[in-house]
């Protein structure tokens, strides 16, 4: 969930590895039950409301969802096994089960930067990142060929999975026009898209826009989420070393990109964090959203999903060269910001049904100027 420098101690460099040639689902529509099959049913700490929605069928989905998860994996190492951890799975609960109720989603297992090897990958040593890359992109052709049949697609990530789809739809996506008209909308949280100064597009993409508007689909949804203005990760290209690493634009020639989503969706009501209501997954990132929801802890309930008491809205602002959302509590919730990472780990989850809501609309654009 995190991409940034940290202390990492006794970390070694692996040999290069190859892109994996089979690709591990985490997510998957053919399988039973994965992280992203949840039920939908929240209680609302605020009003005790229990809200539950029937489940939609795989086969009633009109679109897909190709979500890449964020920096989670607590190995020691530069590179994360190809494993479907408890933390990787706890992410996908978190960030891209509600999703599900909008498209079937693919999640690809990939052998990510874990947070403690991150450092070195920082420093200069491009491999690691590369071995991730190539899996994600391995994955995405895997399911071009097997799995797409012409359906549109919702890209999902936060954070390393940000950096991972800014590659990929700058590479592969951007510059096609067949995939281009399958570009339902894209979700690319905490990872610092960039755009030409005071432009919709012309910096990871040359012909994809940033989303202006309710309804508008083919376009890309993202923003870093902060309370006070303090400098940061996030805001501003010429301070991220990995879109450094990965080649992306990046300088004082380009501007983070902060989409509104109380713009995009049409709701300018207050939200909160809707997280799902059983325990993260012990290891760094559970740790973290302690901190961050220190004293009162992640909201929980009898429900699968619980939705805090605490309420916001947000505005994009231009802090001292840094381009956020910025979160106000209209009713008050502790939330503690983690020193240059700001609410990073809320991106998503706040205001999580307003993203959701936001996928449909685009879904249904989608289908009416698709076909």
């Amino acid at each position: 969930m995190i991409a940034g420098p940290v202390l990492a101690i006794g970390v070694q460099a692996p040999a290069v590895a190859a892109p994996s040639t089979n690709t591990q689902w985490l997510c998957n529509p053919d399988t039973a039950s994965d992280p992203c099959d949840l039920p939908r049913d929240t209680t609302d700490l605020l009003t005790g409301e229990v809200a539950d929605p029937a489940p939609v069928e795989e086969s009633d989905k009109p679109v897909d969802c190709f979500y890449v998860y964020p920096t989670v994996s607590n190995q020691v190492a530069l590179n994360a096994d190809p494993v479907a951890s408890p933390e990787v799975q706890s992410i996908a609960r978190f960030q891209a089960a509600h999703f599900s109720s909008v498209c079937r989603v693919f999640a690809p297992v990939y052998r990510q930067v874990p947070l403690l090897g991150m450092p070195v990958a920082l420093a200069g040593l491009d491999a690691p990142i590369d071995v991730g890359y190539g899996d994600v992109l391995a994955a995405w052709n895997d399911y071009l060929a097997h799995d797409n049949d012409g359906r549109g697609v919702i890209f999902v990530g936060h954070s390393q999975g940000t950096l991972m789809l800014r590659k990929l739809i700058r590479e592969h996506v951007d510059p096609n026009p067949q995939l281009r008209k399958q570009l339902v909308g894209a979700f690319l949280m905490g990872g610092n898209v960039t755009t030409a100064a005071g432009s919709t597009v012309g910096g990871d993409f040359a012909n994809i826009p940033v989303c202006t508007r309710r309804g508008e689909a083919g376009c890309v949804t993202a923003y870093s989420t902060e309370l006070i203005g303090l400098p940061s990760l996030f805001g501003n290209s010429s301070h991220d070393l990995l879109t450094q690493r990965l080649g992306l634009p990046n300088g004082p020639g380009f501007q983070v990109a902060c989409t509104d989503p109380a713009v995009l969706s049409g709701d300018a009501r207050p939200v909160g964090a809707t997280v799902p209501s059983a325990p993260y997954s012990f290891g760094i990132i559970a740790v973290l959203m302690d901190y961050t929801k220190l004293p009162e802890g992640l909201p929980t309930s009898a429900s699968t999903w619980t939705t805090s008491k605490g309420r916001g809205v947000g505005q994009c602002v231009e802090t001292n060269g840094f381009h956020r959302y910025r979160l106000e509590m209209t009713v008050p919730e502790a939330i503690n910001e983690l020193p240059l990472f700001d609410t990073h780990l809320l991106d998503i989850n706040f205001g999580l049904d307003r993203l959701v809501g936001i996928a449909n609309q685009q879904t249904e654009t989608w289908q009416t100027t698709a076909h």
